[in-house]
């Protein structure tokens, strides 16, 4: 079998091998067999096939003597361009676009493509990455690739770094809403921060339920989670606070599922339900 090692909403995938590792069978969460009328079973295929990605793309497009080639917004990569698909509509937007004596220079445009093996127009030279129009989009004369494309190909500008995704254990989770226990209304903490943190080394859990102190183990497995033997301090705090503790300490018993959604951690039961909704806390400096 062959899980798939991240967890939450990245739910866990378990393969079987077949026919001596000619085929992949997909298993339940458990490692059984799913009966099932539909097809889930892949196929090894008798030799390796190329992927040839279909993408919406921004670049800049020029023509001239009959060659075509675009060099891409995303990546800077310049590729030629194909005569099929609907090149014939790039090619009339592209001309009737130019400026009066501008033959041959880049214009922007987008467009749907596929990036395929095709053969090179140089002669002695074999196949090489090309773009296929697949749907022309539009062109956009007296405009360049957008500065945050643009850096990704070398520009001075720098694009923003994506926030990376926390990790579920390690990560001191701060509790921001707590499933209400008439109805679906989420409702936020009334005392000190909530927080909760899984060891990264070992199934222990610690935290705070707003007055208290919590200690106890977890058990994980692929998005499957639940907590056990979870015991606490005994201060006393005012009721509001006590009673909101008391319901956290209950959806944590509850707890039997985990996904992570962006920078929020969702703790749900048994039927996808969340109870729990958390982000990692601010770090001190």
């Amino acid at each position: 079998m062959l899980p798939n090692r991240e967890g939450g909403r990245e739910a866990p995938v378990f393969l079987q091998a077949l026919e001596g590792g000619g085929a992949l069978a997909k298993l339940d969460l458990k490692g059984e067999p799913i009966r099932s009328r539909l097809n889930d079973r892949l196929q090894r295929l008798p030799a390796p096939e190329l992927l040839e990605p279909r993408l919406h793309l921004m670049g800049m497009f020029r023509y001239l003597a009959d060659a075509a080639n675009i060099r891409l917004c995303a990546t800077g990569t310049r590729l030629p361009v194909v005569k099929e698909g609907d090149f014939i509509q790039l090619e009339k937007a592209y001309l009737g676009a130019l400026p009066a004596g501008a033959a041959g220079e880049p214009l922007l445009v987008n467009l749907e493509g596929l990036i395929a093996q095709r053969p090179s127009a140089e002669p002695g030279r074999g196949p090489e990455r090309t773009l296929v129009v697949e749907r022309f989009v539009g062109v956009h004369p007296g405009k360049g690739c957008p500065p945050v494309m643009a850096a990704s190909s070398g520009s001075s500008k720098s694009a923003v770094a994506p926030t990376p995704k926390p990790s579920l254990r390690g990560t001191l989770w701060r509790l921001q809403a707590l499933q209400g226990e008439d109805g679906p209304k989420l409702i936020a903490p009334p005392g000190q921060p909530v927080e909760l943190q899984l060891d990264a080394e070992s199934g222990r859990v610690s935290g705070s339920g707003g007055c208290n102190r919590l200690i106890g183990g977890f058990q994980l497995s692929g998005e499957l989670l639940s907590f056990s033997k979870l015991a606490g301090t005994k201060m006393a705090c005012p009721p509001p606070v006590m009673d909101f503790e008391r319901r956290y300490n209950t959806a944590l018993g509850q707890v039997r599922r985990w996904s992570l959604d962006k920078q929020n951690l969702l703790l749900q039961n048994e039927q996808g339900r969340t109870l729990l909704l958390f982000k990692p806390a601010p770090s001190e400096r």
